[in-house]
């Protein structure tokens, strides 16, 4: 039976989603929204003394990458008559030089709910999420006071009055071995909040929150540090060994799972490029080809100075080092946005994946099977492949485009790695790779689902 792992970030905010879930909320996942904003959206909300002050801009200036999920979260949610809502996704913080995506849940609740309420959810969730070990607390660290008695928290004349104005509170977790972290914050929406999540004329209770996923995973497994979550050799990702599904019903999520039933393992590449991994890869940059360069940058963030238009120069970053830690078998896939510029306007954003391999018995034959795997069961059961001569980022004898019953190209290719780039990248074998866009196949899979046969209409 093949070993199925789940990434330690997936562990913690899957346990998350599924405390949230129980506590009546209304889950958005990732992929739902952009990750590019206009820079002005970069809002504030609630008054979160963790908000990421630092945007990564565009070149032009009139684009970041978000900094929050909440101005995106809150219209979808007051749209849907969401009393309670929860987004997991990543933002971008411009002072992270290393590592600037970092995992984040931001919900916001609208209820009749006491101070007393709140206290008790939070110390629930946390219980769900962890364990019965573990505990919450919400401190208090700014704001009026308001109408409410703060110092009362949990008596009954709480129930009289309501909490309006700045308030801010940390959620403080505690736990077996002196765990104690603050997981993130929590407080009243600014009057910007309350109209995008259709609270604008004030009756009702409304509070936002942020989590810091990252900081909740290195608790939750005992890692010293952040930066042990981009691990991507197998030592660590084996010892994390869960075949639970995700939490959500999302497209991305049941692709996710898919792999990992295959025996794939979530790694993560670098989400912003250096200069020259284009080349690096073996991708021709021509003057016309706009997707060969990458989305600029206003100011170069580290050696980052582009943000991606494929996935594969992460995939082979990932497939290099597992080489590197002396992994002679490896099968390791990402999903991320990639970024396809245009000219005199925005870039036109996409969720893709990409997955790879390389070690005995891995050659275009099992891995053509492979592609045919995910594919039927992901709902793609009508595809087949030809072959191409121009992908040049591949060996150009064994490259594949995926297209459908109608010939319609399905946003995807496969097959060897470019010579050129494996010694590049120093990748010492052979290995195979297939990149994929998650829109088409996601609507080939709604068509594949809906339709009924004749005979049975």
């Amino acid at each position: 039976m093949t070993k199925m792992v789940k990434h330690p970030l997936r562990i913690t905010a899957d346990a998350l989603k599924n405390a949230f879930i129980k506590s009546g909320f209304a889950l958005y996942d990732n992929g739902e929204y952009p990750e590019l904003e206009r820079a002005e959206i970069n809002m504030k909300v609630f008054d979160d003394p963790a908000r990421i002050k630092t945007p990564v801009l565009l070149m032009d200036g009139q684009y970041a990458l978000r900094t929050g999920l909440l101005p995106f979260m809150l219209p979808k949610a007051a749209k849907d008559s969401a009393a309670k809502a929860v987004a997991c996704g990543k933002v971008f913080d411009g002072g992270d030089e290393v590592h600037p995506a970092h995992l984040h849940m931001e919900g916001a609740v609208a209820s009749e709910m006491t101070f007393y309420d709140l206290r008790m959810m939070w110390k629930r969730i946390v219980k769900d999420a962890f364990g019965a070990a573990f505990d919450a607390e919400l401190e208090k660290l700014s704001g009026e006071l308001g109408k409410a008695d703060l110092a009362s928290w949990g008596a009954s004349a709480m129930r009289a009055h309501t909490l309006y104005g700045t308030e801010t509170w940390a959620i403080r977790v505690t736990g077996p071995e002196s765990i104690d972290i603050v997981l993130g914050h929590i407080g009243t929406l600014t009057w910007i909040g309350a109209a995008l999540f259709g609270c604008e004329d004030r009756q009702t209770k409304t509070y936002a929150f942020s989590i810091d996923v990252d900081a909740a995973a290195c608790m939750q497994h005992g890692l010293p540090e952040r930066a042990a979550l981009f691990n991507n050799e197998s030592t660590f990702l084996d010892s994390f060994a869960d075949g639970t599904t995700s939490a959500s019903g999302s497209f991305e999520d049941r692709c996710r799972d898919v792999l990992r039933t295959m025996g794939y393992a979530e790694g993560f590449g670098p989400k912003i490029y250096p200069d020259g991994i284009y080349k690096k890869m073996n991708m021709i940059q021509d003057e016309w080809d706009l997707n060969n360069k990458g989305v600029p940058l206003k100011d170069a963030l580290g050696d980052g100075v582009g943000l991606p238009t494929v996935l594969t120069p992460a995939l082979e970053q990932i497939l290099s080092e597992k080489w590197a830690a002396g992994e002679q078998r490896a099968k390791t896939f990402e999903i991320s946005h990639i970024f396809m510029p245009q000219q005199g306007g925005a870039p036109i954003e996409k969720l893709a994946i990409s997955f790879g391999a390389y070690g005995e018995g891995v050659d275009l034959g099992s891995f053509t099977a492979e592609v045919d795997a995910f594919l039927t069961n992901i709902g793609n059961k009508n595809h087949f492949f030809i072959p191409t001569n121009l992908a040049i980022a591949y060996d150009v004898r064994e490259c594949k485009l995926v297209l459908d019953e109608k010939m319609s190209y399905l946003g995807g290719n496969f097959g060897g790695i470019s010579g050129i780039a494996e010694k590049n990248f120093g990748i010492g074998t052979y290995a195979y790779m297939a990149n994929l866009e998650l829109q088409p196949l996601e609507r080939k899979a709604e068509e594949e689902y809906g339709y009924v046969p004749p005979e049975l209409r």
